[in-house]
């Protein structure tokens, strides 16, 4: 990382990651570097808005978390973070879910539905579906045998941003005045 990072026109020098929990904190900003299952350093009912985008469960490799588990395990998993985040969210919070429509390595599965009904069962609330399409990811939409097409696979060029809350969608927290202009609000 470098020595700036940008936060809403604001600028923080020297900010570094660490291997510390807590690596900035100020009135409006916490970020910390911790286990989402496991930490202690967020409030319940203390968070507006998460964005997030899990692992994916496709062999990545990552040096704090196995990304090759059994569907069973991951969704057992993905119901423990989920449920953390749906702590965390005060009751008019937001949670902005980037996942994959499905996953073929491994055997297919329907991970943006699962994990979709996972968060409802835990006690989000739904409200809309934005369909991402990246436009990095391969041009092929399917993959089978040369000239024996018999089981192709199937890939989705595209991901979803599943827009969950918790509680009420109409923010009623905070200033409830609104920061932007016209101008920024058409842009």
């Amino acid at each position: 990382m470098g020595d700036k990072i940008f936060f809403e026109n604001e600028m923080f020098e020297n900010l570094r990651f660490s291997s510390s929990r807590i690596f900035f904190d100020s009135r409006m900003l916490k970020i910390t570097n911790d286990n989402v299952i496991t930490t202690k350093y967020i409030s319940n009912k203390s968070i507006d808005l998460i964005v997030t985008s899990p692992p994916y469960n496709v062999d990545i490799e990552y040096s704090s978390h196995n990304n090759k588990l059994s569907y069973r395990d991951y969704l057992n998993f993905s119901k423990n973070w989920l449920s953390r985040c749906f702590e965390w969210l005060k009751d008019d919070g937001r949670f902005c879910l980037n996942i994959p429509i499905d996953k073929n390595k491994g055997g297919q599965q329907s991970v943006g539905a699962d994990l979709i009904t996972i968060a409802k069962d835990i006690g989000f609330k739904y409200h809309s579906t934005i369909v991402w399409n990246e436009g990095n990811i391969s041009r092929r939409t399917a993959w089978g045998s040369w000239l024996s097409a018999s089981a192709p696979y199937v890939i989705a060029l595209v991901e979803l941003i599943v827009i969950l809350y918790k509680k009420t969608w109409k923010k009623t927290s905070g200033s409830r005045e609104s920061d932007i202009t016209k101008e920024e609000f058409m842009e």
